[in-house]
């Protein structure tokens, strides 16, 4: 009967210390899981934090390019804008050399001015500003 007391107690003690070593291994697995989901969480702010900067650093090219290509479009209107200016104040000047013609007025044709010019021949000036000359046989 003591050897069956004995071994009971054995028994007993066995399962409280491997119990106690269970608990310790738990909580090593608990602190190391922690640790792990801890770096993996640092890991994940470091990167979303450097998604963001990409983000912003993209976000300010962007801006500056915008900024860029306004400039250079508005460059290029204004440029176009002088250019039919000067195209506007050149046609003006044709059209009034043209009118401004020294040549004697001889009549009309087709509801515009004839000119006799210093050879003799005979012309109007048409709506783009241009001599047009006539043939003899249609001013008849």
């Amino acid at each position: 009967m003591k050897k069956l007391i004995l071994l009971c107690l054995v028994f007993v003690f066995s399962n409280t210390f491997y119990a106690q070593d269970k608990k310790t291994k738990a909580k090593k697995t608990k602190a190391t899981t922690e640790k792990v989901v801890k770096e993996k969480k640092e890991k994940a702010a470091k990167v979303k934090e450097k998604a963001t900067e990409a983000k912003e650093g993209a976000k300010k090219e962007v801006q500056k390019v915008e900024k860029e290509t306004k400039s250079k479009t508005k460059a290029v209107k204004d440029k176009v804008d002088s250019s039919q200016k000067d195209a506007k104040e050149k046609a003006t000047s044709v059209k009034e050399k043209a009118t401004k013609v020294s040549d004697k007025a001889s009549g009309m044709y087709n509801g515009n001015k004839v000119f006799t010019g210093p050879n003799g021949g005979k012309y109007y000036i048409n709506k783009n500003g241009n001599k047009t000359y006539i043939d003899n046989s249609d001013s008849k």
